[in-house]
C-alpha cells in the first residue's frame, strides 16, 4: 500500500528516499538529473527534500520522474484517541 501524504515532510521523505534508488543501476540519482529530467531547478529539489513548498505542478513532474503518482481518496479523520500521531508533523 503507497503511503500518505499528510504534509510537505511526507513528501519530502518520499522523494528523497526514492531519488536515492533512481538510477537506472539501482544507486543514486543526482538532484541535478532528476532536476534536468523534471524541467526544474536543481535547488527545486532540494526544496522539496526539505519539506519546503513548491507549486503542485512542480511536484507531479518531480513525482512522475520518479515513476510515483498521487492517488487522492477522502481522508479517514481521526478519531481522539489517535488524532496527536495523525498531525505529527516530522521535521
Amino acid at each position: 500500500m503507497p503511503p500518505n501524504l499528510k504534509n510537505t515532510f511526507d513528501l519530502a521523505h518520499l522523494v528523497k528516499t526514492h531519488r536515492q534508488t533512481a538510477s537506472p543501476t539501482g544507486g543514486k540519482m543526482t538532484a541535478q538529473t532528476l532536476a534536468d529530467l523534471a524541467g526544474v531547478g536543481r535547488d527545486t529539489i532540494f526544496r522539496m527534500e526539505r519539506g519546503e513548498d513548491v507549486s503542485f505542478d512542480t511536484a507531479m513532474r518531480v513525482l512522475r520522474i520518479l515513476g510515483l503518482v498521487l492517488h487522492a481518496e477522502p481522508p479517514q479523520w481521526p478519531d481522539i484517541n489517535n488524532a496527536h500521531a495523525h498531525f505529527k508533523v516530522q521535521p
